[in-house]
């Protein structure tokens, strides 16, 4: 598994993921949006066989990244990558991206 955190965060590509057949990720943060997909090893991989998934959280410049690359047989990796983004998720991108000021009253 890896778990990557990065102030460079794009949020055209959420949609684009989407288009191309990733799933959206439920809300997990405000002003959050993000998506995921499984995907199953070819044959001659070395990790035919197994199953793996990446999700990836965007809020403000900040993008949360959750791969299984090799998830247990008999697991769903997807589901699993989606349970450890709604853990970790908030705690981490709204620390790397706090929301912008509010205008003051009367402006």
């Amino acid at each position: 598994m890896s778990v990557l955190l990065t102030s460079r965060a794009w949020v055209g590509n959420v949609d684009e993921e989407v288009r191309l057949g990733a799933l959206r990720l439920p809300q997990i943060v405000p002003g959050g949006d993000g998506y995921y997909f499984p995907y199953q090893y070819d044959k001659g991989s070395d990790h035919e066989g197994h199953t793996g998934a990446k999700a990836t959280l965007v809020r403000g410049d900040a993008a949360l990244i959750i791969s299984i690359i090799r998830g247990p047989q008999g697991r769903d990796p997807g589901a699993d990558v989606v349970a450890l983004m709604k853990l970790i998720g908030p705690k981490l991108t709204v620390a790397a991206s706090p929301p912008s000021p509010s205008p003051a009253k009367g402006d």
